[in-house]
């Protein structure tokens, strides 16, 4: 019969395997149905690729220092695939990318996932959290994240893979946002300030421009900004919804330290924005 501190320590070694399982994304080519998967599956070059980053993959989740940044990775790893799956078999116009274009999106995410600087996601993710905790939280803070892959010349043939979409911060009753999309070629920001309602959200204004411009700065361009329901408005800024995820290092730094600076004027101010 099994000794009690035997047993125990069977139950310990159960339990920590079981909180070890790891949500894997391992190309199970028995199953493979998107074009690009069955490629993979085809090429040694690409799916000894595929197998590199998985393994980069396991090591980041690993690695994950909490449930929190565990679930944004995972979460992350996901998105990737999705956009590979709709993106990384052809370019815009159908034609189909070179297999070498496509190995090289595969190792570019496999360095993403084994990067431990202070630059890689983890790392990151812990800057995120300590920059959110200079403010109280609420239920509208939150990253709502749109990445795909998008094309680096007019030839669409050379793709990089990168993250769009809204970050936004509540302190106290106030909610302020930045969203940046891509377009032809141009990153377009908007920027919109809401009130925390009693369980509501409540526009108050919002201003839209080409990214870097600084028109919708808090210093000087005033007149960018737009108070909500005014005629003429047309507001294109992601509104902030509760539920959404609370860290998202793929959005972080969210720009530069301009956006840092403009998201504590627009979250600790008296007023904000000063729009007549």
């Amino acid at each position: 019969m099994a000794s009690a501190s035997r047993l125990a320590g069977l139950a310990s070694m159960i339990m920590m395997g079981a909180g070890m399982a790891l949500p894997a994304f391992a190309m199970d080519c028995a199953k493979a149905v998107q074009p690009i998967e069955k490629r993979i599956c085809a090429n040694s070059m690409l799916s000894t690729a595929d197998a590199r980053m998985n393994s980069a993959y396991s090591g980041a989740l690993k690695a994950a220092p909490d449930t929190m940044i565990r679930d944004m990775l995972v979460r992350g790893q996901r998105r990737w695939i999705d956009a590979r799956n709709n993106r990384l078999d052809a370019d815009y116009e159908g034609r189909p990318l070179a297999v070498d274009e496509v190995r090289k999106a595969i190792d570019r995410r496999t360095a993403v996932l084994a990067d431990r600087s202070d630059k890689g996601l983890i790392a990151r993710a812990l800057a995120e959290r300590k920059w959110l905790a200079n403010y109280t939280g609420g239920p509208l803070t939150g990253f709502d994240a749109n990445c795909d892959f998008i094309p680096d010349d007019a030839s669409g043939a050379h793709v990089s893979y990168a993250c769009f979409g809204a970050v936004h911060v509540q302190h106290r009753a106030r909610v302020c946002s930045q969203s940046e999309d891509w377009a032809t070629g141009a990153v377009y920001q908007y920027r919109s300030v809401s009130a925390a309602d009693g369980g509501k959200v409540r526009p108050v204004a919002f201003c839209e421009t080409q990214a870097h411009e600084n028109a919708c700065d808090n210093g000087g361009a005033q007149s960018a900004w737009v108070r909500a329901g005014a005629s003429g408005g047309d507001n294109h800024a992601s509104a902030p919804v509760a539920g959404l995820p609370q860290l998202d290092a793929e959005m972080w730094p969210i720009g530069d330290g301009d956006d840092v600076v403009w998201f504590d004027r627009c979250l600790k101010a008296a007023v904000f924005p000063d729009v007549r």
